[in-house]
């Protein structure tokens, strides 16, 4: 792979990282100072609701979330051959990251059923806004794509052998995922006593978790031997099942004409 594109993955990816830690933190700070706001009870996007006190910081907080989601799938895509099973993992994260944008200031939410009285009475009532309506449906679409990209990026990794066997822990991850969005959807309750809000972080710390996973996966793959992530990875790769791991930089890898042809397999 020409060094110019590695070079664009491994700052796409640092990207990434770093604004995924951006959004950590004002999520923290949004939900500390946002009057009776519970992060046990309610959802993340109740910060950027019309009524909000600081609906501006949900609201940028969660784009540059969205642009980290969208500049993972970039190097991800760069990453892989031009086949539909090479870029349609990229393309589920992708468009994840568009919908966490939309359900920022696009689509806010109009009320709080969990902080807001008569907030519920008029979903019900379908008194709410269609952007009410857009921000559910968005974060619905964001979190299936999210949870379909990684049965793709499985299929996508088979037969590449810079990434190990990278196909078989997705695959476990995304058997890990479906009982986990599961809770969220079917167990988690939405109530003035519920739990919601800690089983929706739980669940959107999984999918932050593995697309941080693939981006380390990339700077391993791309960088130079002595890079943070290349020594994080070959450490992992000292366990037995850390073989499955992607084979990072310097680590006698094979020909890219060899894994370009075994990643088409």
């Amino acid at each position: 792979m020409p060094a110019g594109r590695s070079d664009l993955i491994r700052r796409l990816t640092i990207g990434s990282l770093c604004g995924q830690l951006i959004f950590v933190v004002a999520i923290a700070v949004a939900g500390a100072i946002e009057p009776g706001y519970s992060e046990l009870r309610d959802a993340i996007s109740f910060l950027g609701a019309r009524n909000a006190e600081r609906p501006w910081l949900f609201d940028t907080a969660v784009a540059i979330w969205g642009a980290a989601f969208i500049a993972a799938a970039v190097a991800l895509s760069l990453d892989a051959p031009r086949t539909w099973r090479g870029q349609l993992g990229p393309a589920l994260i992708g468009l994840t990251g568009i919908a966490q944008i939309l359900a920022g200031f696009p689509f806010p939410a109009d009320c709080r059923d969990t902080i807001d009285a008569g907030c519920e009475a008029r979903e019900l009532a379908g008194l709410v806004s269609w952007r009410h309506e857009a921000h559910s449906w968005a974060y619905i679409v964001g979190g299936d794509a999210l949870l379909l990209s990684v049965f793709a990026m499985a299929w996508r990794f088979r037969g590449d052998s810079r990434w190990g066997r990278a196909d078989l822990l997705a695959l476990g991850a995304a058997l890990l995922g479906l009982p986990i969005f599961a809770l969220l959807f079917f167990v988690a309750d939405g109530g003035i006593d519920g739990n919601y809000g800690l089983i929706q972080r739980l669940s959107l710390a999984a999918g932050a978790i593995w697309v941080a996973a693939l981006a380390i996966g990339l700077l391993a793959i791309h960088g130079r031997p002595g890079d943070r992530a290349v020594r994080l990875v070959a450490w992992l790769r000292r366990f037995p099942i850390g073989r499955l791991a992607p084979e990072p930089a310097g680590d006698e890898p094979g020909s890219l004409a060899e894994d370009s042809a075994r990643s088409h397999i």
